[in-house]
């Protein structure tokens, strides 16, 4: 164990009183959250804005998928969705026991140790109570005084009560009661819930934490600090988060693009990147722009198809995940132009108010380009609170303002228990994020691994744990008896829908032995109510009439709980949503509808039956398969918080590529790390370390995986000699840690020629013998070497490293012409630095693309090197000492082998597929198997590290659970109608259903489906799909259904009273 960890845990024994504290409540800091709490940590999380969400919450699509960026449903409504919980269950914080939401609050004074903090929280007035609004939106109507919308960027207008987001978590109104605010009232008189509170004041609270996590996100670029792009000045010069909002279906043109000027749709629009990044004030690069301009390209061409793009750039930085195939399909689907030259200037023609862009062509002509509408690709700065967060936490923030960390403790600050994830720790997107904040989470759980569990989360329900229930009522001998519970909803559904008449129907139909009117059913005296009705009536069904399930169905599954009714004896109707809001204009035709609705739910309801997820207890123990950097720190992570480990590795000895890292470019040991990790995973008493061995067989569910691992004899030869052994594991999780390697290919001379060598090799040598390069004259680097038949692909590492390398060159000796080629410098973030470092040393840079790749040829026993360069047009040859070539990174060696075994997909590069590249890059769809480090996708040392916190803090959120729960709402078979024709087999997305030769299907036959409830994710694609109806959804039940359908159908007559 690391022995500050030691240390701090020996402090701290366990709390029950104690908490983790998160401020941010972006995606990050909402990701962290949640893992936290799913350990069974308490956790106060802290947000600044009136609602979560961040800056995520304002775009309105995510790259390279174009996925919605947040669900609205719990993690609970990933049933029924090919990509679930693709967000970080959104809605899960406001109902979650575990996590308390402050919005509006900063953290003002802190004081203690890792372990024990004592952290004041300052609260600021929103002036409407959150648990009586009920976005009926009268306020904002009365409300005299309009503001520009810092949701929508300026780009439409709000009141000074607000609702801060369309998808707002707290889901209510806020009053911004500025000196604009004259406090009229008017908004306090026509509330009616009572809910506006004028004279509501600031509070301070202390809350005591074992740690805090920081993920305050950034701020956008100052833009008026480039008045030369008009900005502000030209009304059709918008910047990019401009740009989301219009593009959004949330936006204030609802998703059509239009110039501000007149609202006439662009047919000419220009993206300038780098504007606020990799110049004199702003000399880091921001790491996202690239790809969200290519976005944003794509989206318009999508929307307007004859709109013409062009994305004027220095370096298309697509490092990351299929990022390049997204840029190529841009330019191949889309006809996006990319021209290489940084803007200086834009100018405004004043009476169309169009756009003058002034630029270089590639064959050195200036010519001028007009355009209809110019977006700016804005930079990221730190946040705004960086300093004051710093002053109170004590903090250290780097020479760019954004909050200083080791290489190698990548998401600690500079104070023990304070942990950082996301872009306040430097720029990156969201996926990256998401790693960061699950790695955080995972620190602190080993940190607070005495309290792992304590606040029990044990999701038998959405978010009900046993604790504090008694037992639920045997209700499967009863006839139905429904109660029908109508919410006013004032004047959201009322105002619309005639809820008298929509009780005095329900009073006529079968079985209903109860029905009655609430004014607002999710308030507490309307939820009091219902368990009372339940109780005095002895309900055994309840519907309730109301708002969408997405958002309410959890909380009224809890209201019928802890009266002793299982929670899917619940429906609810959706007649807000449904009626009162999308036929506002129609009363009556809303109230029919209402009927035909609740008519088709109570059909559906009286034949539910109660449905109880499986309880085990997990095998509190890991397999982590890899012995890298990012497997031996999974191992170690899990390891310190209690918990078993086996780690299995395919060579020799533990290690992976960080055996070849001798140094990197920010100067601290890799061999130091190495030599401690593997000291550590050796001495630790938890883990048990396979070394020349690999998984064979992997079987079961998560909590109850069995494994086979076959381990090779030592021995002088490959594969040593005597039998080799197998052993059998029992585990709960599994972590893929495999790496990557670098491609060694028959490549410009590479294997034939003394004088080309590999990136790596050149590093050796730099590291060993220092004079062999130290004596010469020229060396030349060709970047992105790669096979023709490979996808092409970013490796995200190799830039970083030539420049660490050709900077040890200059060091050794500054005279050598140190000369590299390439297609697009990728050093992203921080590590832009090296690149200017690069050249101010007087390394040149040699653009290529993949038409004019360098030629190397030997001529007279010496190797020649011969390029187009772009600027000059014309060619250039060199005969350098050395060429050193920069290998593609890919999988390693028996990847296809291990993803089949683990029933596990691969990417088209070739290295293993998370279950969604943005919300969900450490998880396959295979809950309980993880992914992380090269396995992943290439990746630096710190980015590893980080991962492998991540996928070790998941894996804990599975161990923790005693017991752990699995199935609820899935597809089950029923094998005597099974006649084994593979139609499940074939249609499933998760490839779950399996033909099982034990089992007997129609007739007698051998061999029927079987449905692993643990891993069925309940789409229900089998179910429709199943031509001999075998496969029904408990919840879902074709008699349900139809039942559901017919009631809806049958005609109605409306009754005056």
């Amino acid at each position: 164990m690391d022995p500050q960890v030691a240390e701090v845990i020996a402090q701290h024994q366990g709390d029950a009183d104690i908490g983790v504290m998160v401020v941010g409540g972006g995606v990050g800091g909402m990701r962290a959250a949640i893992d936290l709490a799913e350990a069974g940590l308490r956790v106060v999380l802290v947000e600044s804005m009136p609602s979560l969400g961040g800056r995520v919450a304002q775009l309105g699509f995510m790259f390279p998928t174009h996925d919605c960026v947040l669900c609205r449903g719990t993690s609970d409504h990933g049933y029924g969705c090919t990509r679930p919980a693709i967000s970080p269950a959104f809605m899960d914080h406001n109902l979650h026991p575990n996590i308390e939401v402050l919005t509006n609050a900063q953290i003002v004074a802190a004081e203690g140790q890792a372990g024990n903090f004592t952290v004041r929280v300052r609260q600021y007035p929103r002036h409407v109570d959150v648990d009586r609004c009920t976005n009926c939106g009268l306020c904002a109507i009365v409300c005299p005084v309009t503001l520009p919308s810092g949701f929508q960027m300026g780009l439409s207008q709000r009141k000074a009560i607000y609702k801060p987001a369309p998808r707002a978590i707290p889901d209510a109104y806020v009053l911004d009661k500025g000196p604009y605010c004259e406090d009229c009232g008017l908004c306090v008189d026509v509330c009616p819930t009572q809910a506006i509170d004028l004279d509501q004041g600031t509070v301070e609270r202390e809350f005591h934490v074992g740690a805090v996590i920081l993920a305050i996100g950034y701020s956008l670029t100052d833009l008026s600090l480039y008045e030369e792009y008009g900005w502000g000045r030209y009304a059709n010069v918008l910047h990019s988060m401009q740009y989301e909002r219009l593009a959004s279906r949330s936006g204030p043109t609802e998703g059509i693009v239009v110039r501000p000027s007149d609202g006439e749709m662009p047919r000419r629009i220009a993206w300038l990147q780098c504007v606020g990044s990799r110049d004199q004030r702003y000399p880091y690069c921001s790491s996202i722009c690239c790809m969200y301009a290519t976005k944003e390209a794509i989206l318009a061409r999508q929307r307007l198809p004859d709109v013409e793009c062009t994305i004027f750039m220095m370096d298309e930085r697509a490092f990351n995940k299929e990022f390049n195939a997204y840029y190529e399909r841009s330019r191949e689907e889309y006809d996006v132009r990319y021209v290489r030259c940084r803007i200086s200037a834009v100018k405004e023609d004043p009476e169309t108010k169009d756009l003058w862009v002034r630029y270089v062509r590639p064959d050195g002509q200036v010519v001028e380009e007009r355009f209809n509408m110019v977006v700016l690709s804005v930079g990221t700065q730190p946040p705004a609170l960086a300093k004051v967060t710093a002053e109170v936490l004590g903090i250290d923030l780097n020479p760019y303002g954004f909050c200083e960390t080791d290489k190698f403790t990548p998401l600690q600050t500079s104070q023990p228990g304070i942990y950082v994830c996301g872009t306040f720790q430097s720029p990156k997107e969201i996926a990256e994020t998401i790693i960061d904040a699950a790695g955080a989470a995972g620190d602190v759980m080993r940190l607070m691994r005495a309290d792992l569990g304590k606040a029990e989360s044990s999701r038998e329900y959405p978010f009900i744990s046993d604790n504090g229930f008694g037992e639920e009522r045997d209700v499967l001998g009863e006839a139905p008896r429904i109660g029908v519970f109508v919410c006013d909803c004032h004047p959201s559904i009322d105002s619309v829908v005639d809820t008298e008449a929509l009780i005095r129907y329900a009073e006529t139909l079968p079985d209903v032995v109860h029905a009655e009117r609430i004014d607002y059913a999710c308030f507490c005296e309307g939820r009091g109510r219902i368990q009372s009705a339940i109780q005095r009536h002895r309900l055994n069904r309840v519907v309730v009439a109301g708002c969408s399930h997405r958002t309410h169905e959890s909380l009224f599954q809890r209201v019928v709980r802890e009266v002793g009714l299982n929670p899917y004896l619940l429906e609810m109707v959706n007649i807000r949503e449904h009626c009162a809001w999308v036929h506002s204009a129609y009363p009556e035709k809303a109230t029919r509808k209402a009927m035909e609705l609740l008519r088709g739910g109570i059909g559906r309801v009286r034949l539910m039956t109660p449905i109880y997820k499986q309880s085990l207890n997990p095998a509190r123990r890991a397999l982590v398969i890899g012995g890298g950097v990012a497997g031996m720190t999974a191992a170690l992570s899990i390891a310190d918080s209690g918990y078993d480990v086996v780690l299995v590795e395919r060579s020799a000895e533990l290690g992976g590529n960080l055996r070849h890292v001798y140094y990197v470019a920010e100067g601290q040991n890799p061999q130091r790390l190495l030599r401690d990790l593997v000291n550590r995973v050796r001495g630790h008493e938890r883990i048990t370390v396979f070394t020349r061995s690999e998984v064979v067989e992997h079987t079961g569910s998560v909590g109850r995986f069995h494994s086979v691992i076959r381990t090779r004899p030592e021995g002088r030869g490959a594969n040593g000699s005597g039998p080799e052994i197998e052993t059998h594991v029992d585990h709960g999780v599994t972590i893929v840690a495999t790496g990557g390697e670098e491609w060694r290919g028959d490549v410009y001379l590479l294997g034939k020629s003394e004088q080309v060598i590999t990136e790596i090799e050149l590093e050796d040598r730099i590291a060993h013998r220092p004079e062999t390069v130290a004596g010469l004259n020229h060396i030349v680097m060709i970047q992105c070497v790669r096979s023709p038949d490979m996808p092409d692909y970013c490796s995200r590492i190799c830039c970083t490293n030539s420049m660490k390398n050709a900077i040890r060159i200059k060091l050794l000796n500054p005279d050598c012409q140190v000369t590299i080629l390439y297609k697009d410098i990728i050093t992203y973030g921080f590590r832009e630095q090296y690149y200017t470092e690069a050249r101010r040393r007087g390394v040149i840079f040699i653009r290529y693309d993949d038409e004019t790749r360098p030629v190397v040829e030997q001529v007279d026993g010496r190797i020649r090197v011969r390029v187009q360069e772009p600027v000059l047009q014309r060619e250039l040859s060199f005969t350098p000492d050395l060429l050193v070539l920069n290998m593609a990174i890919v999988p390693s060696k028996g990847t296809t082998e291990l993803a089949r075994t683990l029933g596990v997909p691969l990417s088209r590069e070739g290295f293993f597929m998370e279950a969604h590249l943005k919300m969900r890059p450490m998880d396959f769809m295979q809950e309980g198997v993880f992914v992380a480090g090269m396995a992943h996708y290439p990746k630096f040392i710190e980015e590893a590290i980080a991962h492998a916190q991540a996928v070790a803090g998941r894996a804990i959120t599975i161990l923790s659970k005693q017991p752990l729960y699995i199935g609820g709402n899935v597809a089950v078979v029923d094998q005597n109608k099974c006649v084994g024709c593979l139609t499940c087999v074939r249609t499933c997305p998760f490839g779950i259903p399996k033909i099982r030769p034990d089992l007997t299907g129609v007739g007698g036959i051998a061999g029927a489906a079987y449905i692993d409830p643990a891993l069925c994710h309940g789409c229900g694609t089998c179910t429709g799909e199943c031509p001999a109806k075998a496969i029904q959804l408990v919840a879902y039940t074709d008699e349900q259904i139809l039942a559901q359908g017919v009631g809806a159908w049958e005609r109605i007559e409306i009754s005056n009273p």
